[in-house]
């Protein structure tokens, strides 16, 4: 045992990947796709660095989903390589890491297509799915330093 722990951190690299593909798509589409077919397209100096001021809601939502996965999970990413160096890796560990790619997959999904506001003021209802999932990375920390 011991190698196992990697396999989830895979699987959010590959989300990771596969959302920067579709930013990457939809900018494309948005800076050329539209502008050919209905010339109402955005210039592509617009698109250069976020916030994006033109644009569809879905591409924002994407670009700004993309900026999550490169912030908080290398949090995610430093505790899974600690517990793998330690020779800490055991089931439960593994079971959080699963957990915590699963949170993140549907926040993703949630974030990118629907990014409903469900509260009065705007808090944003996937901050359920978020902060179970940052209650992992926290438990995962604390756990390790336990162990040590």
């Amino acid at each position: 045992m011991g190698t196992e722990i990697f396999l989830p951190m895979f699987y959010l690299v590959l989300l990771t990947t596969l959302v920067f593909l579709l930013a990457t798509s939809l900018r494309l589409k948005e800076i050329y796709l539209d502008k050919i077919m209905n010339k109402k397209g955005v210039d592509g100096e617009e698109f250069r660095h976020p916030p994006f001021e033109t644009g569809s809601i879905t591409l924002k939502n994407t670009q700004r989903n993309l900026a999550n996965l490169l912030e908080f999970p290398i949090l995610f990413y430093v505790i899974c390589i600690c517990i793998f160096i330690t020779n800490k890796v055991d089931d439960y560990f593994i079971t959080l890491a699963y957990w915590f790619f699963y949170l993140r997959l549907i926040h993703s999904i949630y974030h990118i297509f629907f990014n409903n506001l469900i509260i009065k003021g705007g808090y944003p209802a996937r901050s359920f799915i978020w902060v179970p999932a940052s209650a992992i990375i926290v438990w995962m920390w604390i756990r390790f330093i336990t162990i040590l």
